[in-house]
């Protein structure tokens, strides 16, 4: 059996990268799950201490842009897993011109989140950053309830405590995104570990099928995680009740396939391109290698 050690960064994606874990295996393919010091390690594909990033897609766009040498095989979500949260009364977006909006103040949620506001039509509102430190990581609806914002942009899996202190919804169309975990390596490594590497791009497949079709086993699955790597209010899942909740948001934004359209892609490049110089003339198709993919695809079609 082969081993692929795969880095991950936040414990939110623990139910989904556990499964892929159990799915590998019927490969062939041992996936040792481990999280390192730090927030920036694509470096540790190259010293030997890793073989794929379970990463956010943005900076390692950056650092291949510079001229490091990753590539993306495959990617657990593909549209924007956030909604747009208002406050009662609010039931188009047109009714939010000109008002304050508030995001997380954090990459790439930032970045992305005006765009996509921008792309559904909003061309006139303000930016309102909610630093972790005053609101919680989750939580940038508190502005709302507070009354210093008309809305916010919540990710899913934390958005039931939104909805309890009475925002709504309001629903502004999909949007490509590369969220949760892009499977990121480097090109040397995609090609001496051929097979392990196909094995875990299978996995991934196999992995957002059982979450769409077999509840069970993906709950099941998240009674295997170490106690107390996911504690964060709205994603713990000590408990049946809070298993349930968590399936339920990751079932619904997982993409099956795990291949992102091309809008996905561009959307990732044009939020970044002009806070970041070194972005310009980069083609961000560099990075992606879709072979194996592909493959799997035409087999199951």
């Amino acid at each position: 059996m082969g081993t692929i050690r795969l880095l991950w960064r936040d414990a939110d994606r623990l139910p989904y990268l556990y499964t892929v874990q159990r799915t590998a295996a019927a490969y062939g393919t041992e996936i040792v799950l481990e999280r390192p010091e730090g927030r920036e390690y694509a470096e540790l594909l190259f010293d030997g201490r890793a073989e794929v990033l379970a990463e956010n897609y943005w900076n390692q766009q950056l650092n291949r842009a510079k001229g490091m040498p990753l590539v993306s095989i495959a990617a657990a979500v593909t549209t924007i897993n956030e909604r747009l949260y208002v406050r009662p009364g609010v039931t188009s977006l047109d009714e939010l011109r000109g008002k304050r909006i508030a995001v997380r103040d954090a990459r790439p949620t930032n970045l992305i989140d005006p765009l996509w506001l921008r792309r559904a039509g909003l061309t006139e509102f303000e930016v309102v950053l909610a630093p972790d430190a005053e609101v919680g990581r989750w939580s940038p609806w508190k502005r709302v309830v507070e009354g210093d914002c008309d809305a916010a942009v919540v990710t899913n899996l934390f958005s039931d405590a939104a909805a309890e202190a009475g925002l709504v919804p309001l629903d502004i169309g999909t949007f490509g995104f590369l969220g949760g975990v892009v499977y990121t390596t480097s090109v040397e490594l995609l090609e001496s570990r051929a097979e392990d590497m196909e094995n875990l791009v299978r996995a991934a497949f196999d992995a957002a099928r059982l979450f769409k079709e077999d509840k069970q086993a993906a709950l099941d699955v998240m009674t295997s995680i170490p106690d107390g790597l996911m504690k964060a209010p709205g994603a713990s899942i000590a408990t049946p009740e809070e298993r349930e909740v968590v399936y339920g948001h990751l079932a619904a934004e997982l993409a099956d396939p795990p291949v992102p359209m091309p809008d996905a892609i561009g959307n990732f490049y044009d939020m970044a391109v002009d806070e970041y110089p070194e972005l310009a003339g980069y083609n961000p198709l560099q990075m992606w290698d879709l072979r194996i993919a592909g493959r799997i695809m035409d087999e199951r079609r």
